[in-house]
């Protein structure tokens, strides 16, 4: 019996797309896929989820790799702004499902990997506010799927990795906790409706 459902944050609980948000700014295509390999596919990327990092550091680390133009459009959306809060929308029908999970007497957990900036815009996720604990990588220097980080959350709020289910966006994710003896879900509302997720969730006996 699962009393714990556990929540990642980006394209679940909010829309992380960046393809769409640099169209708002960028008409060029190979600008975007550039910035797409070169920023977000960089192991500093990466890095500034586990905390070792700032996004400051990073575009230092790109330049000579990414256009002066472009690095200050990436400093601009997340250095000088707060890109979680500005472009990273919450799905209001995930904050429905956490609230109904915990009526039905469930706990409620977020595990993300994200920066440090995650406390600057995580205020405005209705969900993450009723939740009843979070793990976030960076504050721990570690990331999903590295089975460290849901021991973490294990440790932390005791809990028992049989009665947890995790609900993330990435197959790997998912593959990482069952590893450490917990089931999960590969959802986003991204992709699939939200009566899909209540669907999988009653199928695994999770009353909502």
């Amino acid at each position: 019996m699962y009393k714990n459902i556990v929540f990642d944050m980006g394209n679940v609980l909010i829309m992380f797309y960046p393809e769409k948000t640099l169209k708002k700014y960028l008409d060029d295509e190979e600008d975007i896929s550039l910035i797409i390999k070169e920023f977000y596919g960089s192991r500093g990327y990466r890095e500034v989820d586990r905390g070792t990092l700032t996004y400051k550091e990073l575009l230092e680390s790109l330049k000579g790799v990414l256009p002066e133009r472009l690095t200050e459009l990436l400093d601009w959306l997340y250095v000088k702004n707060c890109f979680g809060k500005t472009e990273m929308p919450v799905f209001p029908e995930m904050y429905d499902v956490v609230s109904s999970l915990r009526e039905k007497g469930c706990k409620t957990y977020l595990l993300s990997n994200a920066g440090k900036d995650f406390y600057d815009y995580s205020k405005y996720i209705p969900a993450i506010g009723i939740m009843d604990g979070a793990v976030v990588s960076s504050d721990y220097g570690l990331l999903k799927p590295e089975k460290e980080i849901y021991e973490t959350l294990f440790k932390k709020y005791d809990l028992t990795p049989e009665e947890c289910l995790f609900i993330d966006d990435t197959e790997e994710n998912i593959k990482g906790a069952e590893k450490c003896g917990m089931e999960g879900i590969v959802f986003s509302p991204s992709f699939q409706s939200v009566s899909v997720l209540k669907d999988k969730l009653r199928e695994k006996g999770v009353d909502i």
